[in-house]
């Protein structure tokens, strides 16, 4: 039926093909249009043609001017810290600071040879005679160097004045000695001093002491000094009255078989003595021997070897502290006493008595050797005497505290069971008898 249509239409408008286009647009104008035919399939895209300039871009538009700040906000809460970074490399060494060493009055001290005479005896009067030559205001400082030999004092003891250092060449080979009943072979000064040297004093009098001083700051080390038979005292350094002073290096003895006797006596004096040894013996007729004796003052002794024997004497102590107001500090040190019928490593006859790190031994075959012997009565319950990080021992018993007394053990071990007589106090912490735990009273516990 669609093709029947259009043939009339054309036959209406154009009797032939041959006529102008333009006759054929306008007859079909003029015909009624028949129904849309079906649309045939998509042809092929033809090719995109050439692009067109891109248009000029306009100005941009001037920036308006900036607002005012707005008021700032609350602080907000701290944030958790961050990681710690990695340690960096550490920076160059500085320079050396300058730094002002101590003055050493030795440095710039007069040095003068004590030569050796033909005689011991004259040697020694040719050191009396350097050291009396010396200026006695201290204005001057002299070590008198002492040579490989004895200088003789005979029956006079030598006074140091200020200034005045005697300097051997070591106690095995520089001695001096003297047979003196006064204060001592050799006695000391503020601003004096020994060294490497030997003291004896051979005794025979009623008083035998080595070194002697009643001075401050008297410069004594490396020495070997030794008392002999004192009729009535010896002792081997004997300190009185003197404060602030200090002593390394010294190995003291004394012997008799009288009076008392002691390697180191110290009276109302302050001293520390270090790296040091004591020996004392005594005979029969000795109504003490100490290794060290303290009364009153301020002692410390620091690793020290200590021993006293009387196998026949009255009382015998490695230490021996008297007097309310003393105080007497022992640490790293070992101490050994026997003999006698009382003997001790430590006599504790003041509350100031600190034991530490140390080893006591009472070693006598009888009934009253102790390795600590508490020996004193204060009335102040908080002052006591003390034993840290110890080892105490004694033959009859290792610590005994007579009535009155207190004392705290801690840290240590003990060996045997200590004896506390009525109206004592005797604190365990941390001690032990061998293997056998304490209760606070340093008693065994009660059998199970």
């Amino acid at each position: 039926m669609q093709a029947s249509n259009h043939e009339g239409c054309l036959s209406l408008g154009l009797p032939s093909v041959r006529r102008g286009v333009l006759s054929l647009l306008l007859m079909v104008s003029a015909c009624k249009q028949g129904d849309a035919g079906t649309v045939g399939p998509q042809g092929p895209q033809g090719q995109t043609g050439p692009r067109g300039e891109a248009g000029a871009q306009g100005q941009t538009g001037a920036q308006g001017p900036q607002g005012a700040a707005g008021a700032q906000g609350e602080a907000g809460t701290p944030g958790a810290p961050g990681p710690q970074g990695e340690r960096g490399e550490p920076g160059p060494k500085g320079e050396p600071g300058s730094v002002t060493p101590a003055p050493d009055v030795l440095a710039t001290a007069r040095i003068r040879v004590i030569p050796l005479g033909t005689t011991t005896l004259e040697s020694g009067a040719l050191l009396r005679a350097a050291v009396e030559a010396v200026p006695s205001d201290g204005s001057q400082t002299w070590v008198m160097k002492l040579g490989a030999g004895t200088y003789d004092l005979g029956g006079t003891g030598l006074v140091l004045k200020t200034g005045v250092y005697l300097e051997g060449h070591g106690a095995e080979v520089s001695r001096i000695v003297s047979s003196t009943p006064g204060d001592g072979t050799v006695v000391g000064a503020t601003g004096a001093g020994l060294r490497n040297l030997y003291v004896g004093n051979t005794g025979g009098g009623e008083w035998s002491v080595a070194v002697f001083n009643t001075s401050a700051g008297f410069a004594v080390s490396d020495l070997k000094v030794e008392a002999l038979g004192g009729n009535g005292f010896t002792a081997g350094l004997c300190y009185r009255n003197a404060p602030s002073n200090s002593l390394s290096r010294i190995e003291a003895r004394a012997s008799s078989n009288r009076g008392p006797v002691f390697g180191y006596a110290f009276h109302a004096s302050d001293v520390t003595l270090e790296d040091s040894k004591a020996n004392a013996q005594g005979g029969p007729a000795v109504s003490e021997t100490a290794g060290v004796f303290v009364d009153a003052g301020s002692v410390v002794l620091r690793r020290m070897l200590i021993s006293a024997f009387a196998p026949q004497g009255d009382k015998t102590f490695g230490v021996d502290a008297h007097g309310n107001s003393t105080q007497v500090i022992l640490v790293d040190s070992e101490v050994f006493a026997s003999g006698g019928p009382l003997s001790a490593a430590v006599r504790a006859g003041t509350a100031g008595v600190s034991v530490r790190s140390s080893r006591l031994k009472g070693s006598a075959g009888n009934d009253f050797s102790y390795g600590f012997y508490a020996d004193f009565s204060n009335p102040d319950p908080n002052v006591r005497a003390g034993i840290d990080q110890s080892i105490i021992e004694g033959f009859s018993t290792s610590l005994y505290l007579r009535g009155g007394t207190r004392v705290r053990l801690s840290h240590s071990r003990i060996h045997p069971a200590p004896h506390a007589e009525a109206a004592t106090t005797l604190t365990c912490v941390f001690t032990s008898q061998d293997t056998t735990p304490l209760d606070a009273q340093c008693r065994p516990p009660p059998n199970p």
